[in-house]
């Protein structure tokens, strides 16, 4: 009787000692918060090989995934958490988030909470006109743009619309698509996998317009700066000679705009560039 009280007592204090998943998980939490984000990394896996089962393992990839998109810019890594995420566990809550974070991972739209960009004509480097485009986030998939366009130092108007990144592609809504109960109207201005060839069909002020990825990889250059990893995106309408190219560079937006022909679409005339980003 005595060996089986002490070998109870020895079983519980052993339960103790093992850590449960909800412990590890609020460990890593607080590892996040001092920016140990090895340690917090240590912590999420160890939740992931213990306790595949259970309800934290689905989070602790999507925070593994974070800590490799935000902390470490190490996109290849943060994809490869958020597509295990989704093919483990496909009815998790945490899965619509890890489908917004891999077309985060980088984001080419500039849709990203604190960015500024500040784009200009290329004749006079934008002081003849500008448009100043701030990003604010409205909830993990939808962003706030509000533009602001100058001609010379005079104001001339301010426009809003809303970035929803959902379904692999990522819309332009033009009235905040959270309030409205009507049918709205949106253009889809960039659609995944981002693979050279890729190509949709949306409306652009009503007009239906055509996207086509061009390029990919791109290093393009804008006075003394050099922009890596870049696309290429081809803008074509119905019944109309003229086209345009939009460069996307990864985590800031669009950065510059030529025009051209069908006729002779490799002659780029250079009529929008970035110039000066920053918030991110």
């Amino acid at each position: 009787m005595k060996n089986l009280s002490l070998m109870l007592i020895t079983l519980t204090f052993l339960c103790c000692c093992i850590p449960t998943a909800e412990k590890i998980i609020k460990d890593a939490y607080r590892y996040e918060q001092q920016n140990k984000f090895e340690l917090a990394e240590q912590q999420y896996i160890k939740i992931i090989v213990k306790y595949p089962r259970s309800k934290f393992s689905a989070e602790a990839m999507y925070r593994i995934g974070l800590i490799y998109k935000d902390i470490k810019k190490d996109f290849t890594q943060a994809t490869f958490w958020f597509n295990q995420l989704i093919s483990r566990y496909p009815d998790n809550k945490f899965v619509p988030m890890a489908q917004v974070a891999i077309m985060e991972s980088p984001d080419y739209t500039g849709a990203i909470d604190g960015n500024l960009l500040l784009l200009g004509d290329v004749e006079t480097s934008g002081k003849n006109m500008r448009i100043k485009t701030l990003f604010q986030k409205l909830d993990y998939n939808l962003y706030l743009s509000i533009s602001t366009l100058f001609a010379g130092e005079k104001f001339v108007r301010e426009e809003k619309t809303y970035y929803l990144k959902s379904n692999d592609e990522i819309r332009v809504y033009y009235r905040d698509p959270r309030i409205s109960t009507t049918q709205l109207d949106f253009t889809t201005i960039l659609k995944y996998p981002l693979e050279v060839g890729n190509s949709w069909n949306t409306y652009k002020e009503k007009k239906s317009v055509t996207y086509t990825i061009v390029a990919k990889d791109l290093e393009v250059k804008i006075g003394n700066t050099k922009y890596n990893n870049c696309i290429k995106l081809l803008e074509t309408y119905k019944n109309t000679t003229g086209i345009k190219y939009i460069y996307y560079a990864p985590n800031i937006g669009c950065i510059k705009i030529t025009t051209s022909t069908k006729d002779n679409p490799h002659k780029e005339f250079p009529t929008v560039c970035l110039i000066s980003h920053g918030g991110v």
